[in-house]
């Protein structure tokens, strides 16, 4: 059979390759911080990638000089990237070997069919497949354009599906560890040469057999590269959200303690001025009206639930305040002294971001439909904690975790995850149902062999 791609095709071919090389890493850093004049520079780049396709010299089917050929086509997109986008060349170097990844892919998948159609129509032409199958092959009158166009945009599309989208817009993306950027080059060089080598290797006979196997074995090779990539790309991103949850726990254990100390000062103030009030109602110094209006400035006193949770004490009355002048009501039926296994900063943080989605959520409602329904309570070796909200609009629940509403996404939606969080660590379960306009937070913990923890 003769060489996949004849001489005369080799200019088409290194046009193609150079056009989709750029668009596989386009894909990519279009995602991220641009630099000055960005439309002008991506222009020339593309300019230069382009006269650089035109003036290397055809090389016919030799296995080395394609090698060669594919590496110096993608040193010149890194540099021309590089100069280009407003990133480092670690990004740079994550970017476009994704990118040189992900047209391969393609390649692969195209070579394998426009060879094996190839090869098919030799076969019809020679009668070697009437005499084995009985049969002649049908011929697929296609040509190297048409294939290409039907194949690389659809292994493109899957690729973007399974890897690219998980890039937020500006990320800095890298490679962080030198043992995996060493052995993600390593695996790119044998990419490009092990594929060169079976595309324009000559032999006196195609054998489908190993041009299948070792395709398949590159195709392979290259997938790694990607889930090398992309899978310390979702690592890292997982380690940073951790360590914002991280924070967030500690200004909460700071916002605990204030709030506490500040509640226990409001407690024994009020508690001191109702027994003055008390005495200067007997005392008759003042009128029945004024005194009146003392006492209902310091109602909070009596309205603080007594949970027997001193930390879920304070969380209720924290957020009561904030209930009492916005017009929602908390039903709150609590067995706080259930809630002993769990550390106070938990407790704290746990409750705490459970009611403020609660109050964002009810928040746009209409006054009557202000209402947070807030349970704790033993159920055999079980303790239950559930809350219930009316809700307006959609909500989203991926992964088993509500998604936030906010814009700002990169800023929003970790008080859920610092939720999953201490539920798992106290080895509970927590789950998140909207139904119907109502929207119902149940956790479960196990009563029997609970130790205290210490803290994320």
């Amino acid at each position: 059979m003769p060489p996949v791609f004849q001489p005369s095709s080799m200019d088409a071919y290194k046009a193609l390759y150079m056009l989709a090389l750029l668009v596989a890493q386009s894909m990519i850093l279009l995602r991220l911080p641009k630099k000055p004049w960005f439309a002008l520079r991506f222009s020339l780049s593309v300019l230069l990638c382009f006269l650089a396709v035109f003036l290397y010299p055809s090389h016919g089917s030799d296995a080395l000089a394609s090698s060669l050929m594919f590496m110096l086509f993608y040193l010149l997109t890194l540099l021309l990237s590089k100069w280009s986008y407003d990133i480092s060349w670690n990004s740079c170097f994550f970017c476009t070997i994704a990118g040189y990844s992900i047209q391969h892919m393609a390649s692969i998948v195209y070579n394998l069919l426009y060879t094996l159609n190839s090869y098919l129509a030799s076969l019809a032409e020679t009668d070697q497949f009437t005499s084995v199958y009985g049969s002649a092959p049908a011929r697929f009158d296609v040509t190297m354009v048409a294939v290409f166009l039907e194949t690389y945009p659809l292994i493109y599309f899957i690729l973007y599906i399974a890897f690219v989208r998980r890039i937020r817009k500006n990320e800095r993306v890298s490679i962080t560890s030198p043992f995996l950027f060493g052995m993600v080059v390593l695996m790119m060089l044998v990419e490009i040469v092990l594929n060169a080598y079976v595309v324009y290797h000559p032999t006196a006979s195609f054998d489908v057999s190993y041009f299948v196997c070792a395709s398949l074995t590159n195709f392979l090779c290259t997938l790694c590269v990607l889930m090398i990539l992309f899978g310390q790309l979702l690592r890292k991103n997982l380690e940073n959200e951790l360590e914002i949850v991280r924070q967030l726990r500690r200004q909460e254990k700071q916002q605990y303690d204030f709030s506490k100390e500040t509640i226990d000062m409001i407690n024994i103030k009020c508690h001191d001025m109702k027994h003055q009030i008390h005495r200067l109602r007997h005392s008759g110094t003042l009128s029945n009206e004024a005194l009146k209006e003392v006492e209902k400035s310091i109602e909070i006193y009596d309205s603080i639930v007594k949970t027997g949770c001193d930390a879920l004490d304070v969380i209720l009355a924290e957020k009561s305040l904030f209930c009492q002048r916005n017009g929602i009501s908390i039903d709150c039926i609590a067995d706080g002294e259930k809630l002993a296994f769990i550390s106070e900063t938990d407790i704290y943080s746990l409750f705490g971001n459970l009611l403020d989605n609660a109050i964002r959520s009810v928040m746009s409602l209409e006054p009557a439909q202000r209402t947070i329904a807030l349970s704790v309570k033993a159920r055999g070796a079980l303790l239950s904690v559930s809350s219930h909200n009316r809700y307006d609009g959609d909500v989203r629940i991926e992964g088993g975790l509500p998604q936030t509403t906010q814009a700002d996404h990169s800023q929003h939606g970790f008080g859920t995850k610092s939720m999953s969080m201490i539920v798992e660590k106290y080895g509970g379960t927590i789950s998140f149902l909207a139904d119907q306009g109502t929207f119902t937070v149940s956790i479960l913990f196990p009563l029997v062999g609970q130790n205290s923890s210490a803290d994320i």
